[in-house]
């Protein structure tokens, strides 16, 4: 059966009504439930769209499986079992804040009769290498199978169109459902308890030989706990304070660190389990913690998966949460007080003051809403005569569609998953510059007015996403993959970006507009790139200066390198 014989878009819309009639009326849920997969038995196209599921089910053992040198082990998986195969990319932070829920339905369901396939479909150049996949996996702890689908044969075939999108399939291998969108794929586990009753009587328990990830021994020497492993794994972010320590979050451990700059260990911050938590040191727990800024002698911490902002003072040692409810948040106006304001996955941080009556407030790219938001830390004036209340948080920048659009007005522009956002000058006066790292771009904000602008990357369409690539150049001629950190360098007028996906330091020089490559020496020649002696970096993420000092978070490497901005040289 070819993919033009199975409508996708007719599932699409059965998904959709019974989504409809359970929010309609919640006491109809097992009702409806049940005369939604009756009716779905009943159809006379049923062998159809079985040979549908099992073309499904090829061409993901066609693949490489991400864990694995060989797909062998899962062909099993497919019989008997309800089927969830999970399409989504570890650019998108939307398949990221869905991702967390998958693991727990998998931890929760597969002994259960659930099997749960990643199919990891690329958006990126730097996304179709298994090895890049394979640090995402690792990163986020993923339990279950997760393919390379780096041609997107699969997504293709099934006819997906947004991150994330959930297919199920019966254990008879009928398609079930199909989820699409964070929205969407956030309600698949209310139906994973009343499929399982349904189907209680062919449904079986798995066995360990088929569901277990199995690696190869070059697999094995990656993730094994042997003394080549790092205590500390993806380091994220790193923060110089006021009185010249490093801060350091790690997504992997879920932990950070508080350290003397050359690199001697103050404090281990967190248990290392992902979690939410408050209190001492060794009690304190966080869920993919990013973005770090110092405000009066404390660091404050994007702890993105728990969708809050945390505060470590370094004199009591304790953490306490100063933002956001700890859950998924989809307010994009915001104004309610610390806890009480759910936000949407933060991940940077930035201390920038008010053009009008040069009060603080923390500002936080809140890229799970594709804006800008900001915190007062007391009543504050700020653009279009709003006043930010004191302890409120705020919508201040973006209409919250995922966009590469620019504009006067600050809260219709269209922000597209911004990573970093720093503090700068331009033509004189103060701006904020942030890394869009969904489209590509770096955004330049005045701060006087809000005005919202392209410095470089991207292109003129503000609904393209995909005008990336690794090119130097002014303005849209320049080209840029991903990128996530930023920091400016006021000595020099210099902007200094981490683009990310090509694996590569690159930065602007406020004169000309100009974006470069920005190579520097690295004397250890196991870290040079090919035959030069420029520094290799992989996925290099967070940046923060320290007099002329770059300290950079080489994640993929596990590895904090410090930059000597007079000579170009790695020095740690």
């Amino acid at each position: 059966m070819s993919t033009t014989e199975f409508n996708t878009d007719s599932f699409r819309d059965l998904t959709f009504d019974l989504l409809s009639g359970v929010a309609n009326d919640t006491t109809k849920f097992d009702e409806l439930n049940d005369a939604y997969l009756n009716k779905l038995h009943e159809r006379t196209d049923g062998d159809n769209l079985r040979r549908y599921a099992r073309e499904i089910y090829e061409k993901i053992l066609s693949l490489q499986i991400v864990q694995s040198n060989s797909a062998v082990h899962l062909k099993d998986s497919f019989h008997e079992r309800i089927i969830v195969v999970y399409f989504w990319t570890f650019s998108n932070v939307h398949s990221l804040q869905t991702l967390e829920r998958i693991i727990g339905m998998d931890r929760r369901y597969s002994s259960a009769g659930v099997t749960i396939i990643g199919v990891h479909s690329s958006k990126y150049e730097h996304e179709k290498n298994k090895a890049n996949v394979r640090h995402a996996v690792d990163e986020h702890s993923i339990p279950f199978a997760v393919v390379n689908d780096n041609n997107l044969q699969v997504w293709k075939h099934v006819g997906c169109q947004i991150f994330p999108t959930a297919l199920v399939f019966g254990p008879d291998a009928l398609p079930i459902f199909i989820f699409e969108g964070e929205n969407h794929v956030q309600h698949l586990e209310l139906f994973l308890v009343p499929i399982l009753a349904y189907y209680k009587s062919s449904v079986r328990a798995p066995s360990t030989d088929t569901l277990s990830i199995k690696t190869s021994p070059d697999d094995l020497s990656a993730t094994s706990a042997t003394p080549k492993t790092p205590r500390f794994t993806y380091p994220s972010h790193v923060c110089v304070t006021s009185s010249g320590h490093l801060c350091v979050s790690f997504t992997g451990s879920n932990q950070l660190i508080f350290c003397e700059i050359d690199g001697k260990v103050l404090d281990i911050v967190g248990t290392g389990h992902a979690g939410l938590a408050d209190g001492d040191i060794v009690q304190c727990e966080f869920d993919a913690p990013h973005g770090l800024i110092e405000y009066n002698n404390c660091i404050y911490i994007a702890d993105t998966n728990n969708h809050a902002i945390r505060v470590f003072d370094p004199n009591s040692r304790r953490v306490v949460t100063l933002i956001g409810t700890g859950r998924l948040g989809s307010d994009k106006i915001g104004g309610l007080k610390r806890s009480q304001q759910p936000i949407a996955s933060p991940w940077d941080l930035c201390i920038t003051e008010s053009p009008f009556d040069h009060k603080l407030v923390l500002l936080i790219s809140m890229t799970g809403q594709n804006q800008i938001w900001a915190y007062a830390f007391e009543e504050t004036q700020w653009w279009n005569d709003v006043i930010l209340q004191k302890n409120s948080c705020s919508a201040i920048i973006g209409s919250g569609t995922e966009e590469n659009r620019n504009s006067s007005e600050p809260m219709t522009a269209g922000l597209a998953g911004p990573r970093g956002i720093c503090n700068g000058i331009m033509n004189g006066g103060p701006v904020l510059f942030i890394a869009d790292s969904d489209s590509s771009t770096i955004r330049v904000v005045t701060l006087q007015d809000g005005h919202v602008a392209n410095l470089v990357g991207g292109n003129g369409d503000p609904t393209n996403l995909s005008a990336f690539g690794d090119l130097d150049g002014s303005g849209h001629n320049a080209k840029l993959q991903h990128p996530v950190g930023i920091v400016f360098h006021y000595p020099s007028s210099q902007l200094y970006i981490t683009d990310t996906f090509n694996n590569k330091i690159k930065r602007v020089d406020m004169k000309t507009l100009m974006c470069s490559s920005y190579f520097v020496t690295d004397t250890d020649r196991k870290k040079q790139r090919g035959e030069t002696n420029s520094a290799k970096f992989n996925e290099p993420y967070g940046i923060a200066l320290f007099e002329h000092y770059l300290y950079l978070a080489d994640k993929n490497n596990s590895h904090i390198k410090c930059i000597d901005l007079d000579h170009g040289t790695i020095i740690r």
